[in-house]
């Protein structure tokens, strides 16, 4: 369900100081109440409780699962875990909760970003200052989509050249606002930094060379462009934004891990830091092959989101059987909407253009002119006849499970 979203922001909420102590959400009564009290007040009429592994849910699911109305007094639902890893969503009047057992892709990224952040909080043990060398996320989209998510959440940074760029976003802001955002207008979206010391700017480069040496065939079929100084990605359609950043993000917490690793081992004194750094990131080199749809299905991939998301249960593979199965529903959509327009409007309209010109007659200084202007529409009409007899038959179904099939997939989109 990609389109135009609503959540509360803290401030529009209302708890008291009671929170659970270990975890430190608010109070799932007081937070259930609050949430609905703020969708009232923003026209919601329904409520789901929304597994989320179906983050973003579709009209589709949502038409499967029960709905309850919207009342600022209603039972509380004792049965129900909420998470608290997104916000409650508002799609139209259309409210969405999340539970969850643990196991979304969802849980899988803000698990790896705690890696991140539990190695940076360890070299801050160890250098004995503060860092905040973890990047952040811009993106870009055509200024012409006047629907923007970005627009409509004044969350965008700057207007150039007629792109429109976002504000920068944490990497847990990026997952949700980008998986809310058709991916389809994110044209490019790039790490940026914005380190406060050479320190930190030196920890990011290493980060940035450890990830490209090591795993440059899975950043290069993520669609990272070759740049000098830039961290820059044109994202595939054919995966989910989610998807993307979990592996990404997977990729710069085995370097994070690695920079820990390393200070354990060596011990470098603070004065020598930023030299060791430089001796580290210059020896960081690994041969730069690109391997296509291969490199995300290499076992060193699909062990390393299982090892930074706390999992064991291969969980890239199935995930890439679903994103195949959306995908390819997708294509099959878009291909039946192209033949039903070259069917039902294009044919007919041009048909209609010839029987046109067949009726008229010209003088003769102008006739080669005509029958030219006949000959372009005959051409027209071949060649939509042609694309209808070429386009590729919406049955025709792979599995996901192997590269061979992502190929073929990927071989048949044209946007």
């Amino acid at each position: 369900m990609q389109t135009l979203a609503k959540w509360p922001s803290p401030s529009e909420l209302s708890f008291s100081d009671r929170r659970d102590a270990q975890v430190g959400v608010p109070n799932s009564k007081e937070y259930f109440q609050s949430v609905l009290a703020w969708a009232k007040e923003n026209g919601a009429e329904e409520y789901y409780l929304v597994p989320l592994e179906e983050w973003v849910p579709s009209s589709k699911l949502l038409s499967t699962l029960p709905s309850y109305p919207v009342l600022t007094q209603v039972e509380f639902p004792n049965s129900i875990t909420f998470s608290y890893m997104l916000p409650p969503v508002l799609f139209g009047n259309k409210l969405c909760f999340w539970t969850s057992e643990g196991n979304s892709l969802t849980d899988s990224y803000i698990h790896v970003l705690e890696k991140i952040e539990r190695s940076e909080e360890h070299l801050s043990k160890i250098l004995e200052t503060e860092l905040h060398s973890i990047p952040k996320i811009v993106w870009k989209e055509e200024e012409k989509h006047s629907n923007s998510l970005l627009l409509e959440r004044k969350l965008w940074g700057k207007k150039e050249n007629g792109k429109r760029y976002s504000s920068s976003f944490s990497l847990a802001k990026a997952f949700f606002v980008g998986s809310l955002t058709d991916i389809r207008e994110i044209g490019e979206y790039e790490l940026v930094s914005e380190s406060s010391s050479d320190l930190e700017e030196a920890i990011q480069k290493f980060v940035y060379k450890r990830a490209d040496s090591k795993y440059f065939s899975v950043l290069s079929a993520l669609g990272k462009i070759e740049s000098e100084n830039r961290f820059v990605f044109k994202p595939k359609i054919y995966f989910s934004f989610g998807l993307q950043l979990l592996i990404l993000s997977s990729i710069l917490a085995e370097a994070y891990e690695e920079l820990v690793s390393r200070w354990i081992e060596e011990r470098p004194q603070y004065k020598d830091a930023l030299n060791k750094l430089k001796e580290w990131t210059e020896k960081e080199f690994h041969p730069k092959t690109e391997l296509g749809m291969e490199a995300i299905f290499e076992e060193k991939v699909i062990h390393l989101l299982d090892k930074y998301s706390g999992r064991s249960d291969r969980f890239l593979l199935k995930r890439l059987e679903q994103e195949y199965s959306h995908s390819q529903k997708d294509l099959s959509e878009h291909f039946q909407l192209r033949k039903k327009e070259i069917e039902e409007k294009l044919i007919p309209d041009l048909l209609s253009q010839v029987d046109s010109h067949s009726k008229l007659s010209f003088p003769e200084e102008l006739r080669s002119e005509w029958e030219n202007l006949g000959k372009t529409l005959q051409v027209r009409l071949e060649n939509l006849l042609l694309e209808r007899k070429n386009l590729p038959n919406p049955e025709q179904k792979g599995n996901g499970k192997t590269p061979e099939s992502w190929n073929v997939l990927i071989g048949q989109r044209s946007d």
